[in-house]
């Protein structure tokens, strides 16, 4: 018997399935001319290299290179094979795959997933048993109680009790057929290995327990809340067959609808915080679990909002865990506010001390990152001292010198200025010598820090085809035919994009026109130059001047355009081989034919016997 499935089936799934979709429901996408462009779940960036084309049903992402169909996306995002791929979407669509063999691998990775699954419900609804009817749950009822969570929130977040018991999950499940060994794959219980025989126990006793629910509704895992000195006070589910703390939020699946709708995610440290927030009417609220937020977690959120506040606890330990969450939003292009807690709260302390409407103003005046850095080193000094003033300069410099906007960091200069009582002239060269120092060149090309402008550092030379100085120089072309007339910007943007670009500095200009252009502002090269960043200024001031004014002329464009395209076809055809030689390897039929029938077209692109589009 075959493991494929039917090729009519595939088709079936495949055209009931658009992509714009199911892509918009992992990425946020935005109409750029016939095209969809957005952040690239598939890898950190700022600038969007990721477009999605409907007419074509197919993906691209300029910057890591993965692209394809349907399939390949969900395969691609979601780790799975192409048979659970097809199901996945089958499932989706509401039609029916349950018919197609499966091979024994797959059926029994399913077979555990869903058994997960099983025990995990199972072990919620136990829990629940036992908070809300045992007498050997008085503790954990007078501690909810006590942290003013309401009987409609537990029912809610499903919070429940694990007694203290070494085997009490396990003589409750072993009454409904569950082996103990199936509870230790769970991650709901463990085997002591240094005893002579298997001796298993509960994994979470005389612990509260929060059921952590992935976005489909499914428990994945617990974290649970010690009620007595045990450690860790807080403890969470190991991997397991459906759990990876990396990827999930806790909180999402009850906090995703808000978060579209307000436009952004509140983050928070603890499943209290969660649980209080909620209760206090803010919806969007969500918590890692027990680790610092993660790429994987950044990007979930950016699934559903493009902001992001930061509201952990008002001490040196939330300060930190803040520092980091920024670094790991800011990669996958997230705009991050923080939300200034009063010293030694939290969220759910501030909820609990004064009312749900206080933390909802702390989160309304959130503020950016530099700001919050900023008052955090002026709360922090002896303003009566000279030394604690002259080292909270050095701190605030290192700040300011962070912000890419002159007109904000001129703010910055002339408020610190007069709080910190220095001369502002001063404090502003101070500033300028940090922000240079920040801009010496890395390796690392567009993912780095900071640009650079040396185009052979971004443009990748290890690439024959992108790190050409025939290539460079096509790019180089393009900027400046943009920049001659608005119909050359409106076909660049529509035929590539920003997102097309492999030098940061020219999508940075071209992105640049296209918001002068949407704001009703000129596009003169010198105003051009100007609103440049400093990074870049003297990288576009000579692009853009050297050889003269270019003419306009479409002709020029389309030709250029048409080399640009020639580029892209070699760069990808170089890509297929060993794609097909791992899907040869995994023996992915479906793919192998795919990836055939795309070098076959854009082969027949490149002899000009029909067009890449």
């Amino acid at each position: 018997m075959t493991s494929r499935y039917r090729d009519d089936l595939v088709d079936q799934v495949r055209e009931s399935n658009d992509i714009l979709s199911v892509v918009s429901e992992y990425v946020q996408l935005k109409k750029v001319g016939g095209r969809y462009v957005g952040l690239c779940p598939f890898h950190a960036e700022r600038t969007p290299s990721f477009t999605v084309s409907p007419d074509k049903q197919l993906f691209y992402c300029f910057g890591c290179h993965v692209g394809g169909n349907v399939f390949t996306f969900i395969m691609k995002l979601e780790g799975l094979t192409f048979r659970e791929a097809v199901r996945r979407l089958g499932e989706r669509a509401g039609i029916d795959v349950s018919q197609s063999p499966e091979t024994p691998g797959e059926r029994e990775a399913r077979e555990r997933r869903e058994r997960t699954y099983r025990l995990n419900e199972l072990a919620m609804k136990y829990y629940r048993k036992v908070l809300m009817k045992s007498q050997a749950a008085a503790t954990a009822r007078e501690y909810l109680a006590r942290r003013g969570i309401s009987a409609e929130a537990q029912e809610m977040f499903g919070i429940g009790y694990a007694p203290s018991g070494w085997k009490a999950l396990i003589t409750a499940m072993g009454r409904a057929g569950v082996a103990p060994h199936l509870l230790v794959e769970a991650g709901l219980a463990a085997m002591d290995a240094a005893g002579p025989g298997e001796r298993y126990y509960d994994r979470f006793r005389n612990r509260v327990t929060f059921p952590i629910v992935n976005v489909y509704g499914r428990v994945v895992g617990f974290g649970g809340r010690a009620l007595d000195d045990s450690t860790p006070k807080y403890l969470n589910s190991p991997e397991s067959p459906v759990f990876n703390k990396r990827t999930n939020l806790y909180g999402l699946n009850l906090a995703a609808d808000s978060i579209r709708a307000d436009g952004a995610a509140v983050l928070v440290e603890g499943y209290l915080d969660v649980v209080t927030a909620h209760q206090a009417g803010l919806g969007n609220v969500v918590a890692t679990l027990g680790t610092a937020l993660t790429a994987e977690q950044a990007r979930l959120i950016s699934r559903y909002a493009q902001r992001v506040v930061m509201c952990y606890d008002a001490d040196s330990a939330g300060s930190a865990a803040t520092g980091r969450g920024v670094g790991t939003t800011s990669g996958v292009g997230l705009e991050v506010r923080v939300a200034m807690l009063p010293e030694g709260h939290d969220p759910d302390s501030l909820v609990r001390d004064y009312g749900g409407d206080a933390l909802k103003k702390a989160i309304d005046l959130a503020v950016p990152y530099a700001r919050y850095r900023i008052e955090r080193v002026l709360a922090a000094t002896d303003m009566s001292s000279l030394q604690s003033r002259l080292s909270a300069v050095e701190a605030a410099v290192e700040v300011v010198a962070g912000v890419t906007s002159e007109v904000e960091r001129a703010e910055y200069v002339r408020e610190l200025a007069g709080r910190l009582g220095v001369d502002p002239s001063a404090l502003s060269i101070d500033v300028r010598k940090a922000a240079r120092r920040a801009t010496v060149v890395r390796p690392g090309g567009r993912d780095s820090t900071h640009l650079s402008t040396q185009p052979e550092a971004l443009a990748a030379p290890s690439d024959p085809v992108w790190g050409s100085k025939a290539y460079l120089e096509v790019e180089r072309a393009l900027i400046r035919l943009a920049a001659a007339s608005s119909a050359n910007r409106s076909r660049v943007m529509e035929e590539i994009g920003p997102e097309g670009f492999r030098i940061e500095a020219n999508r940075m200009l071209l992105d640049m026109m296209g918001r002068r252009d949407r704001e009703g502002k000129s596009v003169s090269h010198a105003e051009l130059v100007e609103e440049c960043p400093s990074e870049i200024r003297d990288y576009a001031a000579q692009l853009l001047t050297a050889g003269g004014i270019i003419d306009a002329d479409t002709d020029d464009l389309e030709q250029t355009l048409m080399t640009w395209r020639h580029f892209w076809i070699q760069h990808r055809l170089g890509e297929i081989e060993p794609q097909v030689q791992e899907a040869e390897a995994a023996g992915d039929h479906e793919r192998i034919r795919a990836l055939m029938d795309e070098q076959k077209r854009l082969a027949e692109a490149v002899r000009g016997k029909r067009t890449l589009y």
